[in-house]
Order: structure tokens, then C-alpha cells, then sequence
């Protein structure tokens, strides 16, 4: 019970950073939480891998003045191994100008991977997300 706190501690702080994210434009941080395997399934069901998530971040011409992420839970199913899901709320203004209000649903699986040089670090290997009405 203890191990599963702390890893819902640790997964908590790792979405709610991909959260500002968006906010900062800190591509290092999410090239550093997603998996090299990893693919993104977007409203309308597109799918991306980490490639092409990561275009699609740098390409984002939006500027995101708020990312909020609640309510938001984590599931632990062992010591590699959680899922994180919640609501994603952004603001900003579009490439127009234009003021926008966004709400997502999003599901990510996590897990303990180890690196080349022995760490063993947290990423998201899958991931969804809805837009909400």
C-alpha cells in the first residue's frame, strides 16, 4: 500500500507537469515521459507515434495560457505498471487570436522502463484523449 502511494504520488506530478507542458512549450520534458514505443490515440481517432506526437507539439501554434488537469486518479497495478485519467482543461488563443476553452478526457498507461544507462524512470507507452463537449 505504502509502494502504491508513493507511485501515485510520483504519476500524479508527472501528468500534472504534461499538463503545463503546453503552457511552457517544454518539448525536452515530454520527449523525456514518452516512450519511444509509444502511440496516442487523438479525438477523432487519430493515432500518433512518438514521432509524429512530437511534430504535432512543435507545430502547435496555439499559446496555452492555462493547463488544468482535474479530477484526475491513478491506478496502480504493480510496481512498473499504473494508469493515470482525468480531464484536461486548456485556455489560451488560437493562431487567429481567437479566445479557446477546451476540455479533454484522456486515459495514459505508464510504466517503469529502464534506460541505457541502468535508470528506471517512469514514461507513457499509450495513451487516449476526447474532446469534450
Amino acid at each position: 500500500a505504502e509502494e502504491a502511494e508513493k507511485i501515485t504520488e510520483e504519476i500524479t506530478k508527472l501528468d500534472q507537469q504534461w499538463g503545463q507542458a503546453d503552457v511552457t512549450r517544454d518539448i525536452d520534458y515530454v520527449k523525456s515521459i514518452w516512450a519511444d514505443d509509444l502511440r496516442f490515440t487523438r479525438t477523432g481517432g487519430k493515432v500518433f507515434d512518438k514521432e509524429a506526437a512530437l511534430a504535432a507539439f512543435e507545430d502547435n501554434t496555439d499559446t496555452v495560457t492555462s493547463g488544468v488537469i482535474a479530477p484526475y486518479k491513478v491506478r496502480v497495478y504493480g510496481k512498473n505498471f499504473a494508469v493515470g485519467y482525468g480531464d484536461y482543461h486548456s485556455t489560451g488563443k488560437d493562431k487567429d487570436g481567437k479566445p479557446f476553452s477546451r476540455k479533454f478526457r484522456f486515459t495514459n498507461v505508464w510504466v517503469r522502463k529502464q534506460n541505457v544507462y541502468g535508470e528506471r524512470k517512469w514514461q507513457v507507452v499509450r495513451g487516449h484523449s476526447s474532446k469534450l463537449e
